[in-house]
């Protein structure tokens, strides 16, 4: 390590690194990804935050390159360091999408799908609010900062002059995509549960009573009941996601770890 004066022009390649990683985060992070958001905006953000961990790191890594060439790999693997963390991120936020999908599946309510441009597919009503409950959640508990920590430790824990990705890491990847889907059927399970039950005792009433349109009726009381019961678990629901990001915040930094 070198010692850190911000104003000497060697120093700045520190800073162009950094900013490669930071940017690749940002173009995938989940606030800046609607259409509305200029491309200029997220590129002056990004270098925004790279200035802010830059001038934080105190000391400069000493890089070991022959040549334009080798500099060039190293800026792209970094914006492709960016952009795995990024999706991680965008990861970690698809499990709200989900859980809200999975309980408008058991309601009766994936019909009301429209096209989501941030997407590129098809998003149900309660994942959509899902997804925008859980974005509120994530600012309200400070979850931001606790990224922007783990982003910057990120440069620690992954050496810029490192390797791109050890063997280690692609397990770790296999095994956040198991933990998201766990996730996110945990946050819906009650209202899964108590909609299967529903389920059964109409076939109940239709086998006891076959003048009662089951299927009529049945449809718009369990999209009430999934309403109401969405309702009575939102306080608690406050608690869980803000375990889940806490957790996921764990798991992000224990993925950098084996990178």
């Amino acid at each position: 390590m070198e010692e850190f004066f911000p104003l000497e022009l060697e120093n700045w390649l520190a800073y162009l690194f950094i900013w490669a990683r930071l940017m690749g985060i940002v173009f995938l992070f989940p606030f800046f990804t609607y259409q509305g958001v200029p491309t200029m905006l997220r590129i002056w953000l990004s270098l925004v935050i790279a200035l802010l961990i830059f001038l934080s790191m105190g000391v400069i890594p000493e890089f070991d390159f022959r040549g334009p060439l080798e500099m060039v790999l190293l800026l792209g693997k970094e914006v492709l360091v960016g952009l795995a963390l990024g999706y991680l991120v965008v990861l970690m936020f698809s499990v709200f999408l989900n859980a809200g999908q999975m309980s408008d599946l058991k309601s009766g309510l994936m019909l009301s799908g429209v096209f989501e441009p941030q997407f590129g597919s098809r998003v149900t009503f309660m994942g959509n609010f899902y997804y925008l409950l859980a974005l509120a959640f994530f600012l309200t508990l400070n979850g931001h900062h606790y990224l922007l920590q783990a982003m910057a430790d990120s440069y620690v824990i992954i050496p810029i002059d490192g390797p791109f990705m050890r063997e280690a890491a692609v397990g770790g990847v296999l095994r956040l995509f198991a933990d998201m889907f766990a996730m996110a059927f945990k946050l819906v399970a009650p209202i899964i549960v108590i909609l299967m039950l529903m389920d059964i005792a109409l076939g109940l009433i239709a086998k006891t009573v076959p003048q009662i349109h089951v299927f009529i009726l049945g449809l718009p009381l369990k999209i009430a009941l999934s309403m109401l019961l969405f309702a009575m678990l939102l306080p608690v629901f406050g608690t869980v996601w803000e375990s889940q990001i806490g957790d996921f915040t764990q798991s992000l930094i224990g993925f950098m770890q084996r990178w």
